[in-house]
């Protein structure tokens, strides 16, 4: 009885394991968007966050844009996220920059999923195809007032402010 139950947990952790590294090699064939630091370093004053606003950044990655937004504001800062790699990567800095702060967060599930109308300002550095998903759910979802940013690509149909940093567009919304 002991070798059946040890052989099906060993099993059990290598399907685990090929679960994961299977999630790691798939991560890896998708491209990833990121926000460069000396776009990030001159787009954050633009969010003009107060101290009681709520954040989120869509598709956070390595959370570069919630730890500068949060070191430039102090407000609730949310990030989504659904990538093995990137959420090792964020929690171990979140481990070692800001251990017990509740008000940077990850979020481990999909943006698409999420309720979005908590938040005052929404952050976005995507392709348009998912932005163009994602502006049916603001249109939705969004409570009055929230401004929502995008990096590079602009909503397709909501007219924005369209403002360049270092050559670079950044689309502001408001709904």
């Amino acid at each position: 009885m002991p070798n059946g139950l040890a052989l099906a947990t060993v099993l059990l952790i290598v399907m685990l394991f090929f679960a994961y590294g299977i999630s790691l090699f798939l991560n890896f064939l998708t491209p990833f968007y990121t926000t460069p630091k000396k776009i990030l370093k001159k787009l954050i004053p633009i969010f003009k966050l107060k101290k009681e606003d709520s954040f989120a950044d869509l598709g956070s990655g390595d959370g570069r844009v919630l730890f500068q937004t949060y070191k430039e504001y102090k407000c609730k800062c949310s990030g989504y996220e659904i990538s093995p790699v990137l959420l090792i990567y964020f929690k171990l800095k979140k481990f070692l920059t800001h251990p017990f702060n509740s008000k940077i967060e990850l979020k481990e599930e999909s943006f698409f999923k999420a309720d979005l109308s908590q938040y005052d300002t929404i952050y976005c550095c995507l392709p348009t195809d998912l932005l163009e998903i994602l502006e049916t759910k603001f249109k939705k979802e969004l409570k009055k007032g929230t401004h929502v940013f995008t990096y590079k690509n602009s909503l397709p149909t909501k007219k924005g402010k369209e403002i360049l940093i270092e050559g670079e567009k950044v689309y502001q919304y408001t709904f």
